[in-house]
């Protein structure tokens, strides 16, 4: 296999099954988490929970975490009769995966034998992200498409999209949060904001040759393994290559008042009033947190100080002991932080019918 399972067999398991339903959705074969139940919770508006898995896995890995999160959202949505919000979870396979595999070789690593690794990944990390933006513009119809005109599909809306993914999803999710509008939330599992960055630490450990200690790895940008096409698509796509471009990341994020406003008006456009949530193993070797630091230590900084205003919610946690893995730990915060973010869309469409 090309990366360990991050998955943890058991996530979800003691969660109540909750409905699975796979529709072709713009000829993706989409799992659906918790369609039939919309009918019982008589929705007025509903969230869709996209769900990336890793590299050389499928879809089927996230059923577990779709369950549980899901029928935690219901579980609290029946008790309340006030909430009016449906939540469902869909997740389908990232390219050339599962259902979509062509190729094994272009899943693999360098090291694996792929020496195409870094634009194979990168076209993965991104094509989700277009492929997202596609099926956003169509979900809501398939839905009702699938209920058959029921008791379940009737006059709710889907207003509302988050994410979670985990390693190369999580990639996804850090691309997906800056530059899908409609994505309101996310959470990134061992996933990394700096695609340069990632790959260049994986060239000098696999010992490429266009890796040179000589000029710490500046010349890999642009070399055969990482092409001047792919930094351009890293430049216009990747959290860090859209801020800073091939350029270091500052290491405060007090800046002079040009670059503020220069950075204010990416922000603006692209995070203003997202919430994150950012999960990482501090004994992760294949996605180091040292990778993603320095651009989260910015954003965090950034968003609490002089961006306080864009409205953006920023959580990191590192987790001491753990590597390339979703934990129970990072599963349990996921939840949490998801549902919140789910339950702050409920209120706000509240406050909207009272006002009404």
């Amino acid at each position: 296999m090309p990366e360990q399972n991050p998955m943890q067999p058991t996530a979800g398991s003691s969660s109540p099954t909750v409905s699975k339903s796979t529709i072709l959705m713009s000829g993706l074969l989409v799992d659906v988490y918790g369609l039939e139940e919309l009918a019982p919770l008589r929705p007025t508006a509903v969230s869709v929970l996209w769900l990336y898995h890793g590299r050389g896995r499928a879809k089927e890995d996230m059923g577990a975490f779709a369950s549980r999160i899901v029928s935690q959202h219901n579980a609290a949505a029946t008790s309340s009769p006030a909430t009016k919000r449906g939540l469902i979870a869909v997740a389908f396979d990232q390219r050339n995966h599962g259902s979509r595999l062509v190729s094994d070789k272009a899943n693999e690593s360098w090291r694996g034998g792929n020496e195409r690794h870094a634009v194979d990944m990168y076209a993965m990390v991104a094509g989700m992200v277009s492929d997202t933006s596609g099926l956003m513009d169509v979900v809501e119809g398939y839905l009702k498409s699938e209920l058959g005109g029921g008791a379940g599909a009737g006059e709710w809306r889907v207003d509302q999209h988050v994410a979670l993914g985990v390693s190369l999803g999580g990639h996804s999710t850090w691309q997906a949060l800056f530059g899908e509008e409609r994505m309101v939330g996310g959470v990134v599992i061992i996933g990394c904001p700096d695609y340069m960055a990632l790959m260049s630490d994986r060239a000098q450990r696999s010992k490429l040759a266009t890796f040179s200690a000589e000029d710490a790895g500046a010349s890999f940008l642009g070399s055969r393994d990482f092409p001047p096409d792919l930094v351009a698509a890293c430049l216009r796509h990747d959290p860090k290559g859209i801020l800073f471009g091939t350029g270091p990341v500052p290491t405060s994020a007090v800046a002079e008042a040009a670059e503020q406003q220069r950075l204010r008006g990416l922000l603006d456009a692209r995070v203003r009033g997202k919430k994150f949530l950012v999960c990482s193993g501090g004994d992760d070797k294949l996605v180091p947190y040292s990778m993603a630091k320095p651009f989260v230590d910015f954003f965090q900084e950034a968003t609490r100080t002089w961006y306080a205003d864009g409205g953006v919610v920023f959580e990191n946690i590192v987790y001491e002991g753990v590597g390339h893995a979703f934990s129970e730990g990072m599963i349990e915060h996921s939840c949490r932080f998801l549902l919140d973010v789910v339950n702050g869309a409920a209120e706000k469409g509240a406050e909207s019918r009272s006002k009404i």
